[in-house]
Order: structure tokens, then C-alpha cells, then sequence
């Protein structure tokens, strides 16, 4: 080495665990195993069970790590589930489970593989449960019980519990934290029962179930709540009534759209996204909602002695889009920040340049997101719309659907000017105009994980 040269450059050695390829470390590898177990947990299982090809630090680490076992993903053809690579897996895992994915509805899966599932060992400590099935034997209710003390994710579906009393079961689920009942019959002192045994539940969907009229919420913790009705023509089996007794946690209040007759909110003090208010009609009769004194029949407000100064997002279902009735709406809600409308008709009028001027002195909208679907450019659209371009001060989107049709730069650019976008008086709001949906319904929450959205109303 020349005395006055440059030093060369020392590499530092690598991390015990890490791999390097051409200068470039592998740290991933260096993590603990438990938290490489974690990351492996999260990926699909077929992609799991591949991270053992990746290096030979990876090569035991599936076998320990939780397992995620979805069985859709180990099909033979289409439907068929193959029952061979699922007792592999199981004779082989070690770890404890994470995550169990059954749907008999879609893949056929034969009885004792299920039953097999059930009983392994591997899904010992299982914490995530999405079992789906219409021929529920009562040799594998008793094996899921298994699973109560560490369950914190449930997604039951398709199967009839109606003989089941859950009341002198005694059932205890001390971790749950979501709770999701798809197309499931119970009855309704089961239903409660089952409510009252999960004490750390934050999220209750109850999709298109039977057997019950009532549905009573008195819980510390629950934050999110969806209920959509079975809609048989069965009237034994409707739901009727939601009463939310006390829930001081309860943040989002779902309910599909006309369909159950009341809506009794007693004590939600935190409640702030409520939706679909509607003003359809189920059996020739409006639904009712009721919050505090406040009492909304259809989607019109009967009786407003205190107004809801929690709910800042709202979903209306309105036959035809009315103003007079969404500013009464928001005169009910004087918080509300985010407002979706499905409309499906526009008859005319909305006109409000004078019959609206004295309440624009005193009303003052904190209304930020306007969405509204089936945006056509009907003349009462225009004047509906108009009526928060140049009145609300800290407007930021407002996004309209519209048909492929007009996705054209003629009808925008007419419909731009129509708006009068360019005198909006919030000059930083932004206006969309997309095709398609654009207010998501309760039809799209499929899974209760769809719940814990800031805004279930958005469209993704």
C-alpha cells in the first residue's frame, strides 16, 4: 500500500443471520424468529409455505410460525378442497394457529376434514375464525367452542343455530373483538346471550340473519355495529327493532336501508357515522329512528327537542333528492361533516335562493364531503347542488356519480358551468366526477373486517 494513498474501505461484518449478494444485506433475515413468524402469518398460506425456498434461515420458520390455514386456496379444479394437502399441513405445523378459513358453501370440503381441522393441535390458540358452513353438525359446534378463550375474530355463516341455547352454555369468548353472523338463523335470546359472552367486543355485523325481531345492545366496548335484514317473506322471522340500550364506545351505526322498521338509540354519546336513513317503506310502513328525543320517521325529522351534535358522517337513501329535506337533516345533525345520497329520481324543484335566505344568515355548515349518486344534471340536481357550492364556507370535495354514458368532456365541462363552480364561495373544494358507484351500500360489507373503516360510506 503507497504511504500517501487512500485508505481502503473496511466492510463491516455482517449481522449474525444476514445474508449478503453482491453488497446487498439481507436484514429481513436477521429479525427474531418470532417476529419473522408474525410476517409469515400474514401472507396467504401457499405463499407462506413458499418462504421456505427462499434461504436456508428461512427454512424451518414456516413449520413454527402461527398458522394461517385458508382453504381456498388449496383447491383441486374449482371447488373441491383437497383434503390430503390439509392433513400435510397439520401433521406437519408446530406453531400455534392464527387463522382458519372454511367455506363449505363455495368449496366442497368433506366432513371429517373439517372435523380434522377442528381437532388438530396446530390450530391450538386459534385467534381468527372464518367458517362458513350450511351442513354445521353438532360434533363441530363443540369442536369451534374449543376455540373460545382465545378467539379475537369470528365470521360464522350459512348454518341454522336455532336449536342451540347459548343461554345455558354459559359461552365465554373473553378475547373477541369482532363478531360477524352471515346468513345464520338463532334465536333471539341466543343472540343475546352470545352478545353478552364476548366482553371485549368492539364490532357486531349481523348480515342477512333470522329468527329474531329485536336485536338490544348494552355493551362498554362495542364500537362498530351493521345489521342487514333476511328480507324472506317469512314475517316471523323479520327484524323489526334495533335498540341500543347503552354502548358509551359506539362509534358507527349501520343498518340497511328501510328495512327495519325502528331504530332506538338511548345513550350513544360518541355515535358519529349513522347511515342508511331512508324514506322507503317496508310492508306500507316508514321506518323510525329514534336518538335521544329525537325522533326521524323516514326522512323526515317529527320531533327535533335536542339536536346530534356527535354525528359528523350521514347515509340517506332518498327516492327522490330532496334540499328542504336534507337541510332538515342537517339542522337535526349540525356537526355533520360528510354526507352521501343515493337518489334515484329527481323530480323538479330544489329551488332555494328565496326560500332559503333567511335560514343562510343563522345556519352555519360545517359540512366537508358531499357525495352524491346517479348525478345526471337534471335541472333539480343542479339547483340541489348549487345550494352548497355557493353556501358552504369550508366545503373540500364533492364527487357525483355519473353513468358512462356522460363520462364526456362536452357534458362535464356543461355541467361545470351549470354548478357555477367557478363562484363556489370554498374555493379550495375539489369536484369529481366518476363512473360507477361512488357511495358504497351495505351490500358491500362482506366480512366484518369491512367494519372498522373511518368512513364505510366511501367508495374504494
Amino acid at each position: 500500500m503507497d504511504a500517501g494513498g487512500p485508505s481502503p474501505k473496511r466492510r463491516r461484518p455482517a449481522s449474525p443471520g444476514v445474508e449478503e449478494d453482491g453488497g446487498c444485506a439481507d436484514y429481513i433475515s436477521a429479525l427474531p424468529d418470532a417476529v419473522l413468524g408474525d410476517i409469515i402469518s400474514l401472507l396467504p398460506t401457499k405463499e407462506g409455505a413458499r418462504t421456505r425456498i427462499l434461504a436456508s434461515r428461512w427454512r424451518d420458520l414456516w413449520l413454527s410460525a402461527p398458522l394461517n390455514l385458508d382453504c381456498r386456496e388449496l383447491t383441486a379444479g374449482r371447488n373441491e378442497v383437497r383434503s390430503d394437502v390439509v392433513s400435510r399441513i397439520l401433521s406437519s405445523h408446530r406453531g400455534p394457529g392464527r387463522r382458519l378459513y372454511i367455506n363449505t358453501c363455495i368449496h366442497w370440503i368433506p366432513a371429517d376434514t373439517v372435523e380434522a381441522c377442528l381437532r388438530s393441535a396446530a390450530l391450538d390458540n386459534l385467534e381468527e375464525l372464518d367458517f362458513i358452513n350450511h351442513l354445521l353438525e353438532k360434533p363441530q359446534r363443540a369442536l369451534i367452542l374449543r376455540f373460545s378463550p382465545t378467539l379475537r375474530v369470528a365470521n360464522i355463516g350459512g348454518c341454522n343455530l336455532s336449536d342451540v341455547n347459548f343461554h345455558e352454555l354459559h359461552l365465554h369468548f373473553p378475547l373477541l373483538k369482532l363478531l360477524g353472523l352471515v346468513n345464520v338463523m338463532i334465536s333471539e335470546s341466543s343472540l343475546h346471550s352470545l352478545i353478552a359472552g364476548c366482553p371485549a367486543l368492539e364490532c357486531l355485523l349481523i348480515d342477512m340473519c333470522s329468527g329474531f325481531r329485536r336485536i338490544q345492545i348494552n355493551s362498554p366496548t362495542i364500537r362498530c355495529m351493521a345489521v342487514r335484514e333476511y328480507g324472506i317473506p317469512i314475517e316471523s322471522l323479520l327484524l323489526e327493532q334495533i335498540v341500543i340500550e347503552k354502548a358509551p364506545c359506539l362509534v358507527r351505526l349501520l343498518f340497511e336501508r328501510g328495512s327495519i322498521l325502528q331504530v332506538t338509540v338511548l345513550a350513544a354519546p360518541k355515535l358519529e357515522t349513522l347511515g342508511f336513513i331512508s324514506d322507503k317503506c317496508r310492508s306500507g310502513e316508514l321506518s323510525r329512528l329514534m336518538i335521544g328525543s329525537t325522533v326521524i320517521q323516514g326522512l323526515r325529522v317529527d320531533n327535533l327537542i335536542t339536536v346530534v351534535q356527535t354525528v359528523k358522517i350521514l347515509a340517506l337513501d332518498m327516492h327522490n333528492l330532496s334540499l328542504d329535506t336534507v337541510i332538515e337533516l342537517m339542522r337535526c345533525f349540525p356537526c355533520l361533516e360528510k354526507l352521501h345520497i343515493q337518489s334515484f329520481q329527481s323530480r323538479p324543484g330544489n329551488l332555494w335562493r328565496r326560500k332559503h335566505r333567511n335560514l343562510l344568515r343563522c345556519f352555519d355548515m360545517s359540512l366537508k364531503t358531499l357525495v352524491l349518486q346517479l348525478y345526471r344534471g337534471k335541472k333539480s340536481q343542479i339547483n340541489f347542488l348549487t345550494f352548497f357550492v355557493l353556501n358552504a364556507k369550508v366545503l373540500e370535495s364533492v364527487t357525483l356519480g355519473i353513468t358512462t354514458r356522460n363520462n364526456n368532456e362536452k357534458f362535464l365541462a356543461e355541467q361545470r358551468r351549470k354548478l357555477e363552480l367557478e363562484n363556489r364561495v370554498s374555493r379550495d373544494a375539489q369536484f369529481h366526477f366518476i363512473t360507477g358507484s361512488c357511495v358504497r351500500s351495505s351490500y358491500d360489507i362482506k366480512h366484518i373486517g369491512d367494519l372498522d373503516l373511518t368512513d364505510p360510506f366511501a367508495h374504494m
